[in-house]
């Protein structure tokens, strides 16, 4: 009865719970924090959108690149070059085909470019020293390399060093080593001249590649000259005698082998140069493995003797000979790909118009700036609904291009194959234009890639959208801060109003049992 009249009691404090403050806290939260939740989760929503449509845009500026008269590579569609190749002994490039002359060219190669190359006697070891005598010394054009106790591995370092000699030890075989030594580039104009000093490396020992008997006489008359000097068989004496009389010139080391093969090099270690043979010794230099000449080839008629097989003839075409025999390469215009390489462009734009439409006209879109995404579409409808050329009558609509009520774009091919074979300048002054007057594709690229640079359009709807996703993130944690330490004090608030209670009821329990006790008396 009492509780009734004081309204306070056990069941009144036990109210004042977690689970009433859970309530109050999950409805508050409802207007406070769900909504920048909300407002975050169609960011996120609104951010894949973008970035479908920046793609869509980045589509479109690809499939614009081929009509831009500032195009990487320097061929536009209207300058691409079809080219058929006959032979193999040359390979055809360029690095700016759409500059190559129409027409056939024609190449005849008799002689291929080659370095210079020798190769030293064979060694058992790399790192041997080559020489441990005094002034002992290697010369190649000129340049002298010591060879005093060095071994062929530093040897073949310090000749590195010049940037005309290419120099190495190689392995030929088991514990067999030679030092090879080529001209850095091919032509009789980097030929390698090598004299070996106080050093018998093989480099200039020329060898018969015939075979003599010692004991026989010789024809009388018969002349070998050596280095300027000749040497005259003189009928009586034999091959050996023959033999020894250069041996005993000071300027020259001369031997038969047991296999009847005659060696003869300078005693300076010099280069030997044999300039008639009458003997029929056909002496070589066998390390002389490779002799530096140049290319030989006919050109469209024209000679050329060159150190390199790279030829750039006029236009800027580059012939470079592999092989021994004739090839041609003809060149002409290719305007096959114009018209599909406009469709595809005209296939990307409809896709991008029909992603932004939906955006734009859709109560569902999570876009929050539409205004943005209508002037990329209207910037880029200004350029297709431009006219170009130097008095600005060129129009794409009059060359087959149309758009129907929905915005679509559509492509007549009868009507713009017709303008490529019978209006090909003005369809290419329309596309690509010149430097003072752009053309369609060339203005349209500019604006694209300005949409996406720095300052552009979709760079700035980018920065702002994460300018509002930082807001957004930063009033969330506010909010949340706010809403927990709210309900923080009210759960105080609450205990401490349940302690009081608890405090009235015990005492009420008293004064109850006072008044049962004087009720009963």
């Amino acid at each position: 009865m009492a509780e009734g009249v004081l309204g306070l009691g056990t069941g009144q404090a036990s109210t004042l719970n977690q689970e009433l403050i859970d309530k109050l806290k999950s409805a508050e939260r409802k207007g406070s924090i769900e909504p920048i939740e909300t407002s975050l989760s169609n960011w996120e929503l609104e951010r894949v959108k973008v970035a479908e449509i920046k793609l869509q845009t980045q589509d479109l500026l690809n499939s614009i690149k081929p009509f831009d008269l500032f195009v990487s590579g320097g061929v536009n569609a209207f300058e691409t070059k079809s080219a058929t190749t006959t032979g193999e002994s040359v390979n055809f490039d360029a690095v700016d085909a759409g500059g190559l002359n129409t027409g056939t060219t024609t190449v005849d190669v008799s002689q291929l470019a080659q370095r210079d190359v020798y190769q030293s006697s064979s060694f058992a070891d790399k790192d041997a020293i080559v020489s441990s005598t005094s002034g002992s010394m290697l010369v190649i054009n000129g340049v002298e390399f010591s060879t005093l106790n060095k071994t062929y591995e530093k040897l073949a370092e310090e000749i590195n060093i010049n940037s005309n000699f290419n120099a190495s030890v190689e392995s030929v075989g088991t514990d067999s080593f030679r030092l090879v030594i080529k001209s850095e580039k091919s032509g009789t104009d980097n030929a390698l001249s090598i004299t070996e000093t106080g050093i018998d490396l093989g480099l200039n020992e020329f060898l018969s590649d015939t075979t003599i008997a010692s004991g026989t006489v010789p024809a009388a008359g018969l002349t070998l000259s050596l280095n300027g000097t000749d040497f005259t068989t003189d009928g009586v004496d034999n091959y050996s005698q023959f033999i020894a009389s250069i041996d005993a010139d000071p300027d020259f080391d001369a031997s038969i082998g047991v296999d009847g093969t005659v060696s003869i090099r300078r005693s300076d270690g010099s280069p030997l140069e044999v300039t008639n043979d009458d003997l029929g010794l056909n002496l070589t230099n066998n390390n002389h493995t490779l002799t530096a000449q140049n290319l030989q080839a006919k050109i469209d008629g024209v000679d050329y003797d060159v150190s390199s097989n790279l030829v750039t003839v006029d236009g800027g075409l580059k012939i470079t000979a592999v092989k021994i025999g004739e090839s041609s390469i003809s060149i002409e215009k290719d305007t096959t790909s114009i018209s599909t390489l406009f469709k595809d462009f005209i296939d990307k734009y409809n896709t991008l118009v029909d992603s932004i439409d939906t955006e734009l006209y859709s109560a569902d879109s999570n876009i929050d700036d539409r205004s943005t995404l209508r002037t990329i579409l209207s910037q880029v409808k200004d350029q297709i609904f431009g006219n170009y050329g130097a008095d600005s009558d060129l129009n794409l609509f009059n060359y087959g291009l149309s758009l129907d009520k929905t915005g679509t774009l559509s492509l007549n091919d009868t009507e713009f194959n017709t303008a490529i074979s019978d209006d090909f300048d003005n369809l290419k002054n329309l596309f690509i234009g010149t430097a003072e007057n752009e053309g369609f594709g060339t203005q349209l690229k500019t604006l694209l890639d300005d949409m996406d640079g720095f300052d552009g359009i979709i760079t700035s709807y980018e920065n702002n959208m994460d300018s509002r996703k930082t807001a957004l993130e930063s009033d969330l944690e506010k909010a949340t801060e706010d809403l927990d330490s709210k309900y923080a004090q009210l759960a105080q608030q609450f205990a401490d109003y349940g302690t009081i209670i608890s405090r009235f009821n015990s005492q009420f329990a008293g004064l109850e049992m006072m008044i049962n006790q004087s009720v009963s008396n």
